[in-house]
């Protein structure tokens, strides 16, 4: 096969979207092709430091932010959305550009749904089909499946990072609705650039992954120096903030911190922790089940997707989890100690190949694409 180049997109919201991309990246960059990557923010930071052969663009993407007030929190959101659809569109015709730039023969979005070209086979990675809303304007989840379906017409498959039927990992965010049955889905199974942990918990007592936007981030990071100073054994927090010049160790009340770290290490501290400690974000729980360890997930107040992602894992028997208003770190330590007696299922991951074929053949038919050479 000839070398082909890929231009890959991934949304700047926390580092999941980024550190799911990583294992796929990787694997075209080892079949010879060609990788531009295109993101923005800490997400953009991340993957520079991870494929520093690879051209690396800053495009912006559409600057969700959070109130830190809860009941903020939905006019805050409702009100950003005519921005957010502007740049939908901006981003598209940048999309455009860059493509004919860099002479791309695939287009790989993360969730942008702007990023695709009217031109070239173009490839959507999403796990939420039907968006989980803030219980006020739950009723209108309806217009999140149309969005999903009318974007849909522009990508020619959509990859679902997860399995298509349970046990999952994602519960109703990619198995509910008509949607779930759109004739573009592939539930492409688990991503993550972690692997299963061949040692036990060792060396690590305590885990602490921050990550997540602001200003809930620092909010977490507080709320767990404070509580967790006096847990005894090793502890390692890592404060996902890779744009950090400064990429050594401090240390605070009995705390190794790091800004960031690559995640080969990442990978190491995983494996060598008793306990993982952090957001129930979709690529944390990704690589929680690729590792196969112990956590306690602490969903975003108000984000609602991580708030019914923790919920399911539970209710599931996946990973323990809680809310973070209700935090009391060492009774957690103990009501996780007893969940964690049962067994939990165990997930396959990286079906890379699968995704890659699916990729590169010609044969998957793009009735826009046909279309536009009738």
């Amino acid at each position: 096969m000839h070398s082909k180049t890929f231009l890959y997109f991934v949304l700047d919201w926390g580092l999941g979207h980024a550190t799911r991309s990583i294992a796929l990246i990787r694997a075209i960059l080892d079949q010879g092709h060609r990788v531009v990557i295109v993101s923005t923010g800490r997400s953009l930071s991340l993957l520079r430091r991870e494929f520093t052969g690879c051209t690396c663009i800053d495009l912006p993407d559409y600057h969700i932010r959070y109130s830190r007030y809860r009941p903020f929190l939905v006019p805050h959101l409702i009100a950003q959305v005519p921005g957010i659809l502007i740049r939908i569109h901006r981003e598209q015709r940048r999309t455009e550009k860059l493509a004919s730039r860099y002479g791309a023969d695939y287009i790989v979005s993360d969730n942008r749904y702007g990023c695709f070209s009217k031109n070239l086979p173009s490839f959507l990675m999403t796990h939420q089909l039907r968006f989980h809303l803030p219980r006020q304007i739950a009723w209108s989840a309806w217009m999140s499946e149309w969005f999903n379906r009318f974007q849909f017409r522009h990508y020619r498959k959509v990859f679902i990072p997860d399995e298509a039927a349970a046990p999952n990992l994602s519960g109703e965010l990619s198995h509910r609705g008509r949607i779930a049955g759109n004739r573009k889905l592939f539930y492409a199974g688990p991503l993550s650039s972690l692997k299963a942990c061949k040692t036990g918990g060792e060396g690590i007592g305590f885990l602490f992954i921050v990550s997540g936007p602001e200003p809930q981030r620092t909010h977490l990071e507080e709320l767990l120096l404070d509580q967790a100073a006096d847990l005894p054994g090793r502890k390692v927090m890592v404060l996902g903030k890779p744009e950090s010049d400064h990429s050594g160790i401090s240390r605070e009340r009995g705390f190794e911190i790091y800004p960031h770290v690559t995640r080969s290490r990442m990978a190491a501290f995983i494996c060598r922790a008793q306990y993982i400690i952090g957001r129930s974000g979709y690529s944390t729980i990704m690589d929680l089940a690729a590792s196969g360890k112990k956590a306690i997930l602490l969903p975003t107040p108000g984000q609602t997707e991580q708030e019914y992602l923790a919920r399911h894992v539970r209710e599931s028997g996946l990973f323990f989890s809680l809310e973070q208003k209700n935090l009391d770190l060492k009774k957690a330590l103990k009501e996780a100690d007893a969940f964690y007696m049962k067994s939990r299922p165990v997930f396959g991951c990286n079906r890379l190949d699968d995704i890659l074929s699916r990729i590169t053949d010609g044969k998957a038919g793009d009735p826009r694409l046909k279309r536009k050479n009738r």
